[in-house]
């Protein structure tokens, strides 16, 4: 694997877990109104999807990194980027449980 591949890959989990976690959070401000009423639970599915985007690029990263023989700059920003996907797909996780439990039409 190249050096600039690795060094790629190593942001993959630095930034999609963010960026997903952003847009949940501008998705779940709107969600709401539209699914009041709604059989579906369109926030909760929002959020698992963007739970495994964020765990996917923490997996990307995770391939980089040092507990994969990664040494030097690009093992860092893989594991930074392994455990901001976990820390992010986290919070995820508790935003999806919360749409699964509160009504929409009580927020």
């Amino acid at each position: 694997m190249t050096a600039r591949r690795r060094l790629l890959l190593g942001w993959a989990g630095l930034l999609a877990g963010p960026l997903a976690w952003a847009a949940n959070t501008q998705a779940g401000q709107l969600l709401p109104y539209a699914e009041c009423g709604a059989a579906l639970p369109a926030g909760a599915l929002l959020s698992g999807l963007a739970l495994l985007v964020s765990l996917g690029g923490g997996a990307l990263s995770w391939r980089v990194s040092g507990l994969r023989g990664g040494a030097g700059t690009p093992g860092f920003l893989g594991s930074l980027g392994l455990l901001m996907g976990l820390v992010v797909g986290f919070a995820l996780l508790l935003q999806a449980m919360s749409g699964l439990l509160v009504d929409p039409c009580a927020r």
